[in-house]
C-alpha cells in the first residue's frame, strides 16, 4: 500500500474502522486475480468518502469491471456529463 493510501485512510475513516479499510485495501484484486495496482486503490479509498461499508463495496467492484470504480473515484457527473476532477494515477493530496 502507498504512504498517500495509508496517510487517506488515516485522515478519512474513523479510529475503530482504520485496521479493518487497510485489510481491505491490501486484499483488493481485480477480475483476474491480479493484486489492485495504486491507481486503483486510490479511487476505492476516494469513492469511499471515508465509509467502510462503501469501501467493501468498492473492493469488491474491482473483481467484477475496476473501470466503475475508476469513474467512481475520479470523476462527477455535471450537467449530464461526466468530468474529470481528479487524477488518481497521481499520489492523494494531503489536504491542507
Amino acid at each position: 500500500m502507498t504512504a498517500d493510501v495509508e496517510r487517506f485512510i488515516a485522515r478519512r475513516f474513523d479510529a475503530r474502522d482504520r485496521e479493518a479499510a487497510v485489510a481491505l485495501v491490501a486484499s483488493a484484486t481485480i477480475h483476474d486475480g491480479t493484486v489492485a495496482g495504486p491507481r486503483l486503490v486510490r479511487c476505492a479509498v476516494v469513492a469511499s468518502g471515508g465509509s467502510l461499508e462503501s469501501l467493501g463495496l468498492y473492493v469488491e467492484l474491482l473483481k467484477v469491471d475496476w473501470r466503475d470504480v475508476i469513474v467512481a473515484g475520479e470523476y462527477v457527473p455535471r450537467g449530464g456529463e461526466l468530468v474529470r476532477v481528479r487524477n488518481l494515477n497521481a499520489p492523494i493530496e494531503d489536504e491542507g
